[in-house]
C-alpha cells in the first residue's frame, strides 16, 4: 500500500530544530589517513605536511589545521612533493602522475603540461629548487623548469652524455653554479648561461669526499654541502672538503631559514650558520625540518607522530607540541562494511599471494576515526599482523567483531580491542594452513560472516575443507565439500535473503566461479546439503531474428556479489556484472544467469550488455534498490533498480573521486552516505537515498531553517519505502510531489509550475 504525506504552508514549518549533523544532499567529503607525515614546507603563517599523498596544514599562531584535496579545488590526489615559494607566496604541489598545482591566497591555478606529456621515462619528482622565479624540479629523466610567475614549464634539460636521460636526485645554486646530483654524478653549470638546455654547457665536479653513492647537494651560507655513503662534508673557500659531525651515519639533511637540519636514523642535528649543533632526540623518526626564525620553532615531519612543534626557550627545555589530524590510519580501503552507523574497515588484499600489509582495524562513527594498529596485536600475539581481509560484525553488538586474515588466522575483538587469536594451532579450532611448517602465515582466510543464529561462516583457502565454522556456542565446524576443494581462492560469502540455508562463496580466481551450498538448516550436518559449482556463466539471448540462444561466459575472476531487495545477486566479474535470480532452481540442471541489457537508442534496435568487459570490484546495493558499481579503471557508476539507466557515473575527471580505481563500497543504511574505498584512500558522497524502516520514524527536513538563497537540496527522512511526498503552500496549492528513496525524499525548493 502506497503512503502519502501532504506538507502545507511551505515545507519548512514541520520542522522547529537545526539538524546540524547531516552531510547536505549531494556532498562529498575526503577521509586521508595522517600517520605518516614524510614532508612538510612553511609559510609565513601557515606550516604545510604531507601525509600518504594527503595535504594539510597547520597555522602557527593557534595550531587550526586546515585540509586540502579536490573538494577545495586541487587539481588531482596522492601528492608526493610540495615546496613553498616564499618569494611568490605560493605552495607548488608535485602530484605522482606529474600533475601540478600552484596553491596561493587566491586559490588553486594548475600546470598540466607535464602531465600530458607523453613519455616512457617516470614523471617522479625527486626534489625542488626555487630560485629568481623559477622552479628546478629534479626528474628521473634529467631537469624541468617552471616558470612561478606565469605558471608554465619553461624549459626542460637533458644533461646526460650526449643529452642522455639521467636520474637527477636534487639541484642546488651556489655562488651563480647550478649543481645537478645524480647518484655517481654532479653536473654544474653556470646559473645564467642561456644554453642551460644543450647539455654540452654542463660540465661535471671532481676532486669530491668520501665514496659511496652521492645522496644530496645544497648550499648553506655560501657552502656546498654533500651528503655521501651515508657521511656530511662541507666545501671550504679553497675548494677542499671537510667533514660535518663525523662518525655520524647521516639519512638526509635539508636547509632551512639559517638552520642545517641533519637527520640519523635516531636523532636530529640543528646546526646554525657556524655550525653550532644542537642534539635532538627522543622524537621517534624525523624526515624533515622547517625553521621559524621569528618565533623560534622547529617544526619536524615526525611520520606516524604527526608534525612536532619544537619550541626554543632560553634556559628552559624546549616545548613540545604533537599536531596530527585524525583519520583513517591508512589509505588502503580493501574491504569496507557497515554495522548500523559504524563503518569498519580494513587494508588488506590478495592475488596469487598476501599483499603483507600491516593488519590494522579502522572504525568512524559519529564524525570520528578509531584505529587499532598492528602493533598493538602483534604485542599480544608475538606474530606479525598481515592481510586483514573482511570484518564480521556481531548482529547485537557492533563493538565485538572478528576479521579475518590471509595468511594469519582470524581475529577477535571485544569492546573495540583486541581479545582472541584462532589459527591452525588453537585447540578445538578447525583452522587449516597450506603449510605446516609456516602455519602462521598461510591460514588464509576471508568472507566471514554471520548467519541469523550467530554462527560465524569464514572462508579458507588452498586446503581440503574450504569453510569453516565458528558456531554461537563457541564450537569450531569444517565443512568439506568437493567442489570447494578445487577451488583454491575462495573469497566472500553471501547468505541469501531468500532462502538463509542457502549461502553463496566466491571463487576469485584459479578456477574462478560460485561455490553454492544449502545445508537444509542443519549447519552441522552435511548429509542432507545440496552443492553446485558454477564456473561457466550461461545466460539467454535473443538474436536479430528472435531466436533464443545460449552463451557463456568463463570469468578470469569473480570479484565482489550483492543481493538486491528483489533477492536478485549481482556478482562483478573481469567481465562485467551478470545476474542470478530464481535461486530456488539454482541446483538444477539448465540453470542460467542474466545480463543487464541496454538499448543504443540509435534506432538500429542493437542493445549492450551492462559494462560489458569492465573489472567490476564492488557492488552495493542502496536504500532504493539502485546499484552502486565500483570497476578498476572507469570510477564508479549508480544505476537504476534494473540497472537499466545510468544515475551517476562519478570519475576523477568529473568529481571528487580519488581515483577511478573503486576497491569497495559501504553504504551508511541511516544517512544514505556512500563511502569509496579507492586505491588512493577513501572519499564519501551524501546519496539521496538509504534504508527504510516499517514505519515512520522522526520525520524531519534538513536543512532548517532554510535561509534566503539557498540553492541546494531540502532532505525529508525517517520515510517509509516509496512514500509519496506532496508539498503544498499556504493556500494549498500543490507545489511539488516526488516519492521517497527509501527513507529519504529530496525537493530543489522550487515551484514546479
Amino acid at each position: 500500500m502506497k503512503k502519502t504525506i501532504f506538507f502545507t504552508g511551505f515545507l519548512l514549518s514541520i520542522v522547529s530544530f537545526t539538524i546540524s549533523s547531516q552531510v547536505a544532499m549531494g556532498k562529498w567529503n575526503t577521509h586521508f589517513a595522517y600517520n605518516s607525515v614524510t614532508q612538510i614546507a612553511q609559510s609565513d603563517n601557515r606550516i604545510y605536511g604531507v601525509s600518504n599523498g594527503a595535504l594539510f596544514s597547520v597555522d602557527k599562531l593557534d595550531a587550526n589545521i586546515e585540509f586540502y584535496s579536490k573538494l577545495s579545488g586541487l587539481s588531482d590526489a596522492n601528492i608526493s612533493r610540495i615546496e613553498f615559494d616564499s618569494v611568490n607566496k605560493q605552495l607548488l604541489i608535485i602530484y605522482d602522475d606529474g600533475n601540478i598545482d600552484v596553491l596561493s591566497s587566491t586559490g588553486v591555478i594548475n600546470i598540466p603540461d607535464f602531465y600530458n606529456k607523453q613519455m616512457s621515462s617516470s614523471k617522479e619528482v625527486n626534489q625542488i629548487q626555487f630560485y629568481n622565479n623559477k622552479a628546478y624540479l629534479s626528474c628521473d629523466f634529467g631537469i624541468i623548469v617552471l616558470n612561478m610567475v606565469k605558471k608554465e614549464v619553461s624549459d626542460t634539460y637533458y644533461i646526460g652524455s650526449n643529452g642522455a636521460e639521467v636520474k637527477v636526485l636534487n639541484t642546488a645554486i651556489n655562488n651563480g653554479t647550478i649543481y645537478a646530483l645524480t647518484a655517481s654524478t654532479i653536473y654544474k653549470a653556470s646559473i645564467t648561461d642561456p644554453q642551460l638546455v644543450n647539455y654540452e654547457f654542463w660540465s661535471t665536479t671532481t676532486d669530491l669526499p668520501g665514496s659511496g653513492d652521492f645522496q644530496k647537494i645544497s648550499s648553506f651560507g655560501g657552502q656546498l654541502i654533500l651528503l655521501r655513503g651515508g657521511y656530511l662534508y662541507k666545501q671550504e673557500t679553497n675548494n677542499s672538503w671537510t667533514p660535518v659531525l663525523p662518525n655520524i651515519i647521516v639519512t638526509n639533511f635539508n636547509i632551512t631559514n639559517v638552520s642545517l637540519n641533519v637527520f640519523t636514523p635516531n636523532n636530529v642535528y640543528l646546526l646554525d650558520n657556524l655550525y653550532n649543533s644542537n642534539q635532538v632526540n627522543s622524537l621517534g623518526t624525523i624526515s624533515d625540518a622547517e625553521y621559524d626564525a621569528r618565533n623560534n620553532i622547529y617544526y619536524f615531519a615526525a611520520n606516524s607522530s604527526g608534525i612536532i612543534s619544537y619550541k626554543l626557550v632560553a634556559n628552559e627545555s624546549p616545548v613540545i607540541t604533537y599536531i596530527k589530524p585524525q583519520g583513517p590510519a591508512v589509505n588502503m580501503p580493501w574491504n569496507m562494511t557497515f554495522s548500523g552507523k559504524k563503518l569498519f574497515v580494513v587494508p588488506g588484499g590478495r592475488w596469487a599471494a598476501q599483499n603483507n600489509t600491516p593488519g590494522v582495524v579502522m572504525m568512524y562513527e559519529n564524525g570520528i576515526w578509531t584505529n587499532i594498529l598492528s602493533s598493538i596485536i602483534q604485542a599480544k600475539t608475538g606474530h606479525p599482523v598481515l592481510d586483514f581481509m573482511n570484518v564480521a560484525v556481531d548482529p547485537i553488538d557492533n563493538k565485538h567483531f572478528f576479521v579475518t586474515s590471509y595468511g594469519s588466522g582470524l581475529y577477535e575483538f571485544k569492546n573495540n580491542n583486541f581479545a582472541n587469536w584462532y589459527n591452525c594451532s588453537t585447540p578445538s579450532s578447525t583452522l587449516e594452513t597450506i603449510l605446516p611448517n609456516d602455519p602462521f602465515n598461510y591460514t588464509r582466510l576471508d568472507g566471514a560472516i554471520f548467519d541469523s543464529q550467530g554462527n560465524l561462516y569464514m572462508t579458507n583457502s588452498y586446503v581440503a575443507n574450504g569453510i569453516q565454522l565458528l558456531l554461537a556456542n563457541g564450537t569450531w565446524n569444517k565443512l568439506s565439500y568437493n567442489q570447494a576443494t578445487l577451488m583454491p581462492t575462495l573469497g566472500s560469502i553471501l547468505i541469501s535473503n531468500q532462502n538463509q540455508n542457502q549461502k553463496w562463496v566466491t571463487s576469485v580466481r584459479s578456477k574462478p566461479g560460485l561455490f553454492i551450498f544449502d545445508d537444509n538448516g542443519t549447519v552441522s550436518n552435511q548429509t542432507d546439503d545440496q552443492t553446485v559449482f558454477i564456473s561457466s556463466f550461461t545466460y539467454p539471448e535473443v538474436d536479430n531474428n528472435g531466436v533464443i540462444k545460449l552463451n557463456s561466459v568463463i570469468p578470469g575472476s569473480v570479484n565482489t556479489i550483492a543481493q538486491d531487495k528483489n533477492g536478485v545477486i549481482w556478482v562483478g566479474t573481469d567481465a562485467g556484472p551478470f545476474l542470478f535470480s530464481d535461486l530456488t532452481n539454482v541446483f538444477n540442471s539448465g540453470y542460467t544467469c542474466s545480463r543487464v541489457k541496454i538499448p543504443r537508442n540509435d534506432s538500429t534496435n542493437l542493445a549492450d550488455y551492462l559494462l560489458v568487459g569492465e573489472t567490476i570490484q564492488a557492488i552495493a546495493i542502496d536504500g532504493a534498490d539502485r546499484k552502486w558499481i565500483g570497476t578498476k579503471t572507469s570510477g564508479v557508476y549508480l544505476m537504476s533498480e534494473n540497472g537499466q539507466q545510468t544515475i551517476q557515473h562519478f570519475t576523477v575527471s568529473n568529481s571528487p573521486l580519488l581515483s577511478n580505481n573503486i576497491m569497495s563500497i559501504a553504504i551508511n543504511p541511516v544517512s544514505g552516505e556512500v563511502f569509496f574505498g579507492t586505491d588512493q584512500g577513501i572519499v564519501s558522497y551524501q546519496s539521496d537515498a538509504n534504508e527504510a524502516g516499517s514505519s515512520f520514524d522522526k520525520v524531519y527536513a534538513y536543512p532548517n531553517p532554510v535561509r534566503q538563497g539557498f540553492k541546494g537540496l531540502i532532505t525529508i527522512t525517517g520515510l517509509v519505502a516509496n512514500t509519496q511526498i506532496k508539498i503544498t503552500d499556504i493556500n494549498g496549492n500543490l507545489i511539488c510531489q516526488t516519492v521517497s528513496n527509501g527513507s529519504l525524499a529530496t525537493w530543489d525548493g522550487k515551484d514546479v509550475h
